[in-house]
């Protein structure tokens, strides 16, 4: 058996992800999957679990089909479920309301077999009609199709339902990728309540029906909560332990961490940043986080402008930078070293290549001399007066970077990757803006140096296709990109994202990350900076069943369905 392997750094979990049917190392259900925990048979039933989230006035609307805030995406999260979960930290695979799937055609059909028995929070049976009526529903109203499943790149061409229990997905093209979003990132709704929904975007659906392990109870405005209870159809046997869930919004996330710390809540993901001192050192066996790396924060530098369209004045400025102290800054040591090449640190041990290891070192390094040596090398350097010249000895221009003002921890990158680059002459100064401004500049590609961070998902393909593939990109600033905000492309790097794509074959996956991997070294195209950690606390005063090292049945919080699973395991102590 393969078991799951942990590199624990203080409190926070750093795990190697494997997507498909990862063995682990803990008691599970086997028959329903790794993120159903086996505790035993001695389990005490009954509590309330109260959870703290900082989304400000709380509206009644649990439409799943739009996340208004946090406080309203925790309700419905609890209501509905997916077709299967995949645990973006080990890549286990736990299936829900579909029992099993396979690629048939040579990767031009997958079909999907659906769970028997199961029924809707209002006690009508569930069927594989309502698995191809979801799919047909985003297609019919594409506002609601928010991981762009039928978009024209995916090359889904139909999606029918075969009977009460089979789903059939045609593709035009082979597209494995797509697996992700269509397994474990749509909410699946009931036909016969969403069928007569003529304008879903404005429906508040304050009486959600699913097929979760909760429905909503009550909803108050005046005390900014709601109060979810057991759904009585829940199909897994035995689960929840717990009766209840109370969900409660605040003003400010300093008003959940005192909430939090006084023992009002049990539960938040609110970024505490000098979590040990201000959380964990309180009282260590029931203060716990869960803290697990998703994506990296990187420093998107605009290909697009010079000189940061040269690849090795890029490879430059991160050597000029320290990441160690960016860690203990801003993170209070808390987020890790980044991998140089952007994937997720949890991703490195299963997907990096092993002749890289040397080329990764020298990335890694924090090495102002060396940075300086690269730059001369291309003609660059510093006058009398130390200021970075180009090759024709003119002072380059005073640099931008860009963050969003309300981000504490984009501000402080900002000040040091400033203060770093001025100690090899380049003169960069912080443009903090609101985040209307941010994101509108950070698209049309008004920036030189700007803070943000990649996408998610099970593999590092997910993080890779948003920055690079070229229908993500811009060809001239000015020009909108979706997420390649270094616009940076190259027609190597595309090849091996489409050959990734066009396989289920693991090893043929490898090798397609492989080649990006090395030309990312190569050409630096952006500059990792931390691990981005999801950042998650609890208390274990009253409940156990939280995920740890030694149960890891979660991914980070940004995992689709990750409050549910967390629900369907505690329970009192």
């Amino acid at each position: 058996m393969r078991k799951i392997r942990f590199l624990v750094l203080t409190v926070c979990l750093v795990a190697i992800v494997s997507f498909g049917f990862a063995d682990v190392s803990y008691p599970y259900l086997t028959q329903y999957g790794p993120a159903i925990v086996n505790w035993g048979s001695n389990i005490k039933y009954s509590g309330t679990l109260t959870i703290g989230v900082s989304s400000g006035q709380l509206v009644d609307n649990f439409n799943p089909f739009f996340g208004i805030t946090y406080g309203n995406t925790v309700g419905y999260e609890l209501v509905y479920e997916t077709l299967g979960y995949i645990n973006g930290l080990n890549g286990s695979i736990t299936p829900l309301l579909a029992t099993s799937y396979k690629w048939i055609d040579n990767g031009l059909k997958l079909i999907v077999t659906t769970r028997k028995g199961v029924k809707w929070s209002d006690g009508i049976p569930f069927s594989a009609k309502d698995v191809a009526f979801t799919f047909n529903y985003i297609r019919t109203h594409p506002s609601l199709d928010g991981n762009g499943i039928w978009a024209p790149s995916n090359n889904l061409q139909s999606v029918e339902a075969s009977g009460d229990n089979v789903v059939v997905f045609t593709f035009s093209k082979p597209n494995s990728s797509i697996f992700y979003y269509i397994y474990s990132g749509q909410f699946i709704v009931p036909e016969h309540v969403w069928s007569k929904i003529d304008n879903p975007t404005s429906y508040l659906n304050p009486d959600p029906i699913g097929t979760g392990p909760f429905v909503i109870k009550s909803f108050s405005a005046a005390l900014n909560e709601y109060t979810l209870v057991k759904n009585p159809y829940f199909w897994i046997e035995g689960r929840p332990y717990i009766d209840k869930i109370v969900v409660k919004s605040y003003k400010s996330d300093s008003s959940v961490e005192m909430a939090l710390l006084s023992g009002e809540i049990d539960y938040t993901i609110t970024n505490i940043l000098d979590v040990k001192r201000i959380w964990i050192d309180k009282d260590p066996s029931t203060n716990l986080i869960w803290w697990v790396p998703v994506s990296e924060r990187i420093l998107a530098l605009n290909t697009q402008k010079y000189p940061f369209n040269i690849p090795t004045f890029r490879r430059a400025l991160n050597l000029a930078i320290s990441k160690e102290e960016i860690n203990n800054k801003v993170y209070f040591g808390m987020a890790g070293i980044p991998d140089p090449t952007g994937m997720s640190s949890s991703q490195s041990t299963e997907w990096l290549d092993p002749t890289l290891k040397a080329s990764m070192a020298e990335a890694m390094t924090y090495d102002p001399v060396k940075s300086q040596e690269l730059l001369a090398s291309i003609g660059f350097k510093k006058n009398s007066i130390g200021q970075l010249c180009d090759p024709n000895g003119k002072p380059l221009p005073t640099y931008t970077f860009l963050t969003n003002s309300g981000w504490l921890d984009g501000m402080t990158i900002g000040q040091i990757t400033c203060n770093e680059l001025k100690k090899i002459g380049l003169d960069v100064v912080m443009v903090p803006q609101s985040s209307g401004q941010y994101t509108q500049n950070l698209k049309l590609g008004h920036f030189d140096i700007a803070y943000t961070w990649e996408n998610a998902g099970p593999t590092p393909y997910y993080a890779y296709f948003g920055d690079f593939y070229p229908t993500l990109s811009a060809t001239e600033i000015g020009k909108p990109v979706i997420s390649d905000y270094s616009r940076y492309t190259n027609p190597f790097i595309t090849a091996a994202l489409e050959s990734y794509n066009s396989t289920t074959d693991l090893h043929l996956q490898k090798q397609a990350i492989y080649t990006i991997e090395r030309i990312v070294l190569e050409d630096m195209p952006f500059i990792a900076i931390t691990p981005r950690i999801t950042t998650t606390e609890f208390s274990a005063a009253k409940f156990t069943g939280w995920p740890t090292t030694e149960y890891p049945y979660v991914g980070g919080n940004s995992d689709p369905m990750f409050i549910q699973f967390v629900a369907l395991n505690l329970h009192l102590k």
